[in-house]
């Protein structure tokens, strides 16, 4: 069965999900940004008063933490590039704004190369996404080889020529690229006058760990996978458990099939969608999709849907 079939067959019972107010977006953009803020702040004071392994766990765990936030930041500009993060059209673009800014990005760019992605997914000539990473071959068989490949990459920084940049343009208007230029003379700034926790809580952060989050999510979403013809086999779920998914897949970045099988679902209903395709059995056979075997699934009493 194909992935159109699939899409047609559950169109009409996901279309209409429900999207934030534009005082709930608001506020989750919000809510980001200080979790970032406070990290950082919380950081400092962790490097000042460092004693023992305990405090250097602290610190490292912090160090991932804003990545994740930026990861969430991301997250966002992605929903907004498909309309369904805040029910207002005009607010997802100043919020997909807001988000990429904070990240050092263009929304209007991202928007435009993603959803390339979505309408030719895996061909390299015409998938922006995926088209300036084509020499990190995705695309290979995931064999053990082609694993620890892509787990050893940004570890020797490989992928930072592909994943390491800013995009300071003004196509998303002047006050986001001022935005964008103000963050990097803060940071520069805090570099000046506390360097060791600029590097520390910022640059590190930001340059090497958010870039090689981006590339191992790319590596989970689509390594392997690349070169199927059908949708429906061409990118993968993963299935984590809640801390783990709140912590390095923010805004259900794991549902990464479903996604791409359904991209106008919000991403606050991405979970019980999947939960119900579970039920279908040329869904729950592939492995792309999910662990749980389709008897496991049968098991359970059948998933409340949507989610609220």
């Amino acid at each position: 069965m194909s992935g159109h079939t699939l899409r047609s067959r559950y169109m009409r019972k996901f279309s209409g999900l429900t999207r934030y107010a534009r005082w709930e977006g608001r506020i989750i953009v919000a809510s980001y940004l200080l979790q970032m803020l406070f990290a950082i702040i919380a950081g400092h004071v962790a490097i000042h008063y460092a004693d023992g392994t305990a405090s250097y766990a602290l610190i490292a765990f912090l160090m991932v933490f804003v990545a994740t936030r930026c990861r969430g930041l991301n997250n966002i500009v992605h929903e907004c590039s498909h309309a369904s993060f805040v029910e207002d059209r005009a607010e997802n673009k100043l919020l997909g704004s807001v988000c990429a800014s904070a990240v050092l990005s263009c929304f209007t760019d991202y928007r435009d190369e993603h959803l390339t992605h979505h309408k030719h997914l895996g061909d390299y000539e015409h998938d922006m996404d995926l088209q300036g990473i084509e020499d990190l071959r995705l695309h290979d068989p995931l064999t053990p080889k082609t694993l620890a490949r892509h787990i050893v990459t940004p570890l020797i920084g490989r992928h930072l020529p592909y994943y390491l940049g800013a995009n300071l343009s003004d196509k998303d208007g002047k006050v986001f690229m001022v935005m964008k230029y103000a963050l990097i003379v803060s940071a520069f700034a805090l570099l000046a006058f506390q360097p060791v926790t600029a590097l520390v809580m910022v640059f590190v952060p930001f340059l090497l760990i958010y870039s090689a989050l981006n590339y191992w999510t790319d590596c989970m979403d689509h390594a392997g996978l690349v070169a199927s013809e059908d949708e429906l086999d061409a990118s993968r779920n993963i299935v984590a458990p809640g801390l783990v998914r709140w912590l390095l897949f923010p805004r259900s970045d794991c549902f990464h099939l479903v996604h791409h099988l359904f991209p106008q679902i919000p991403a606050r209903h991405l979970e019980s969608c999947h939960r119900l395709l579970e039920w279908d059995s040329d869904y729950a056979k592939r492995s792309n999709a999910t662990r749980r075997s389709e008897s496991a699934v049968r098991s359970e009493a059948t998933p409340a849907f949507p989610a609220e």
